[in-house]
């Protein structure tokens, strides 16, 4: 038998002794995976729970000692175990992602767009590039749409508050409702327990890091507060409306009436968006902008502007009672999904 034989035999042997040792390799590892993974499993449900508890009331303790729109706390480590805040680039985003940042900004409500139109949209480049002519952007400088609709948002809800009002007779716990009405106002505080949470995270994520609207301003104080406030009234409202009414038909058509106030300026900006999409391209490029060149103009300001800084001293007060009431608002949901049944 030649040498070239046995070493072709060799080889054959070697790698199938590799090709075993590698197999068996794969098998202990996923065997030390699936062990590994199981241990996190039975640790989540316990330890991961206690741990996370913490976490709410530092995220609250955060948000009451922090300014009420710079977002400090997202520029700062959260806890032990977290990715270190990363200011993330701007150069790949696109021009929808932009439309969509800046409507879902809430320091970018309904005075923030009429303060853009004051100052850079009655000069028309966006309608010259897109070559139209629309009305809805010459016609919020002229008449103040994006004003109209705050107004009419808080006329609307005032009429509906007054009217209910109006037409409750009973005490403050009848306890006089059927089934149906008491299945009603718990299923009601129970999907607005629910939606509350989200309320919560959307003050924790109205904080753009790598670019927001300025907080320097007096519109974007109002706007935060407004998107926030409402909310949080329309909410409280359906459930006082939800507990009072007897018909179960006024229940629901009530309870959307008020929903639907709580998207007509979003509605509003969508539609202006819509077809002028190179404003939000331009809001974001020449108005947004980032965290420490916000953290600057607002020191700037409230170093030479002493209205601005008394109004914001003004505004503290509301805008913490709106942070506790939002952190409490969940448990205000619990609530009543027990004594809104037994009292109704």
């Amino acid at each position: 038998m030649s040498l070239k034989s046995f070493s072709s035999r060799d080889d054959v042997l070697v790698n199938n002794y590799v090709f075993k040792f590698n197999k068996d390799l794969r098998v202990q590892a996923n065997h030390i995976e699936r062990n590994t993974f199981s241990k996190i499993e039975k640790k989540s449900c316990c330890k991961q729970v206690c741990s996370s508890m913490p976490l709410i009331f530092k995220n609250f303790y955060l948000k009451m000692i922090d300014h009420m729109l710079l977002g400090g706390e997202q520029a700062i480590k959260v806890s032990p175990g977290f990715n270190s805040p990363i200011c993330r680039m701007n150069s790949d985003i696109t021009s929808e992602e932009k439309k969509e940042i800046v409507m879902a900004s809430p320091s970018f409500g309904m005075f923030s767009l009429f303060k853009y139109h004051i100052q850079r949209g009655y000069q028309n480049q966006e309608l010259k590039k897109e070559n139209k002519i629309l009305l809805s952007h010459i016609f919020s400088l002229l008449f103040a749409l994006p004003v109209l609709v705050f107004m009419g948002q808080w006329m609307l809800f005032f009429a509906l508050i007054i009217n209910e009002s109006n037409n409750y007779g009973g005490t403050l716990c009848p306890n006089e409702g059927d089934l149906a009405n008491k299945l009603m106002i718990c299923g009601t505080a129970l999907i607005y327990f629910a939606r509350s949470f989200f309320l919560w995270d959307g003050l924790t994520d109205s904080v753009n890091l790598s670019k927001m609207n300025k907080v320097d301003s007096y519109s974007c104080i109002l706007d935060t507060f407004q998107e926030f406030s409402f909310s949080l009234v329309v909410y409280g409202a359906n459930l006082w409306i939800v507990f009072f009414e007897y018909d179960i038909q006024n229940m629901i058509l009530n309870s959307l009436a008020m929903e639907f106030l709580m998207v007509l300026d979003n509605e509003f900006e969508e539609f202006y968006f819509k077809y002028l999409p190179g404003a939000a391209d331009d809001i974001y490029d020449n108005v947004f902008v980032s965290y420490h060149e916000n953290k600057q103009l607002l020191l700037d300001r409230k170093e030479n502007d002493k209205c601005f800084r008394c109004f914001s001293g003004i505004m503290f007060i509301p805008y913490k009672l709106l942070v506790i009431s939002l952190f409490l608002f969940p448990f205000f949901c619990l609530f009543g999904t027990i004594a809104g049944p037994v009292c109704k």
